[in-house]
């Protein structure tokens, strides 16, 4: 905070008090020694004549003055010229003017060049009485506002955000965290209502909620949705706890990006619960077929048990193979480039099992920006389920859309009911299929940021259309 009187951590309130007496009456000055150094609370009495030896005792020894007191007129200048140069080296020091010549223009005077009091002498026994009480209640106004400042400090010096709201919470006060949160100046915050850092459903949740249990309780803590400057939400902790006065100070904390890994975390665990699921699942059949003609071959010696047997470990291959696609598609950064549609779809094509199947890529004249080896297996996957699914001499085509590209074919269709059913993992109308390749079609084009959907062929089967596709000018 601007303007604040350094203060040691160590310093506290002093026990007993010293003050410096400024006079031009010598015996003016022994008669306030001997008046105030009867309290108790204060230790001693610095008596001097002039504002040079005031200075030295203040600057210059080291003898730590808590109070100055001067007459308003002096033999080398006057207590106004003293105050001023105390107060451009100890502008918080208590500064009390005690003088005989007493008006209302040497008051204001005093007072507007920071005087912390002005008193008149006066006649009466008393005059010290009235001094003592002023020079203990400005010390100790003093001392307040030290600890007040030191703990303004701590709080704009932490990193996390706090505030002080008034009653109809506005914000009283906003230190710099708090502040930088939400992307705003403290200053422009004091005033405004507190609903200003927090989404619509925050402030109801607030109204309905939280305040009831503040006020109730005293405290309430958790979590609760903050809104910056441009509109952007920030997930926070939050604790609001009532202060005098029907006042209140809260304490927040971003927590977005834990709160994000802790989301993402559940995730990836249920992910990982499905994919164990899915392999213990899928692997104990075709296991129990491959145990099941291993006794009988070893019974009967008979040769074509091992050819089930080798069926069943075909099936175990490719369901291990579509699994780890499945576990390799979750941790892959994407590598965009360039494809030209037709000539990559071809490629793909050669590299299954699909004779005598025919693929049409007339219709795929356009290039797109995608992960070569993610979009292979996509393909690749593709063009199996339709081979699976539409028989030997199926005709799988492929062409580009105005957002994208499409895969169909000529096969039996898939029922408009089951459509979003083929897509989930393990599902399959085939014995011989894992279940697995629709589903790892649909995850490869999430990662990608594309839209899957399914419809009817323009010949009668299956048509899987893909939007949302960045394409690029055909060469």
């Amino acid at each position: 905070m601007a303007n604040v009187d350094p203060v040691s951590i160590g310093h506290d309130f002093p026990a007993r008090l010293r003050v410096l007496h400024v006079d031009n009456d010598e015996d003016f000055l022994r008669l306030s020694r001997r008046t105030l150094e009867r309290e108790d609370d204060i230790e001693g009495v610095i008596c001097v004549t002039n504002t040079d030896d005031a200075i030295e005792y203040l600057f210059e020894r080291d003898i730590g003055i808590h109070c100055v007191v001067s007459d308003y007129e002096l033999d080398d200048g006057s207590g106004l010229d003293l105050l001023e140069t105390v107060r451009e080296a100890r502008p918080y020091l208590p500064f009390i003017v005690f003088t005989g010549t007493g008006n209302e223009d040497v008051a204001s005077s005093a007072i507007s060049s920071g005087a912390t009091n002005y008193l008149q002498k006066g006649t009466s026994g008393a005059r010290f009485v009235t001094l003592t009480s002023q020079i203990k209640q400005a010390v100790s106004r003093r001392y307040i506002e030290k600890q007040v400042h030191r703990g303004f400090r701590a709080i704009d010096t932490t990193r996390e955000g706090i505030a002080l709201l008034t009653n109809d919470f506005r914000f009283n006060y906003v230190n710099e965290a708090y502040a930088e949160l939400f992307d705003y100046d403290s200053r422009t915050l004091v005033g405004r209502k507190w609903g200003t850092t927090l989404t619509d459903d925050a402030v109801d949740f607030l109204s309905s909620e939280v305040v009831s249990t503040v006020d109730s309780d005293g405290e309430w803590s958790g979590e609760i949705t903050g809104k910056r400057r441009d509109g952007s939400t920030l997930t926070l902790t939050l604790t609001v706890s009532a202060v005098a006065d029907d006042e209140y100070v809260c304490a927040v904390r971003d927590v977005t990006e834990r709160r994000e890994w802790e989301d993402a975390l559940v995730q990836e665990n249920e992910r990982l619960d499905e994919f164990a699921s899915q392999v213990s699942h899928d692997l104990r059949g075709p296991l129990s077929i491959i145990y099941g003609y291993l006794n009988l071959a070893r019974e009967t010696g008979e040769p074509e048990h091992l050819d089930e047997i080798e069926r069943a470990a075909d099936r175990i291959e490719a369901i291990i193979s579509d699994l780890l696609e499945i576990a390799r598609e979750g941790e892959t950064t994407l590598e965009p480039e360039t494809i030209s549609l037709e000539a990559f779809a071809a490629d793909v094509w050669d590299g299954i099992e699909s004779e005598p199947a025919t693929l049409d890529t007339e219709s795929a004249n356009g290039r797109l920006l995608a992960d070569r080896d993610r979009t292979t297996e996509l393909f690749a996957n593709l063009f199996r389920n339709a081979v699976e699914h539409g028989g030997p001499e199926v005709t799988v085509s492929v062409g580009t859309m105005s957002d994208g590209f499409y895969v169909g074919d000529d096969g039996p269709g898939i029922p408009e009911g089951r459509r979003e059913q083929v897509l989930q993992s393990g599902y399959s109308t085939e014995e011989s299929g894992t279940g697995l390749g629709l589903s790892i079609v649909k995850q490869i084009a999430d990662s990608h940021g594309w839209q899957l959907s399914i419809g009817e062929s323009d010949a009668g089967g299956t048509r899987f259309s893909f939007s949302g596709v960045e394409r690029l000018p055909a060469e």
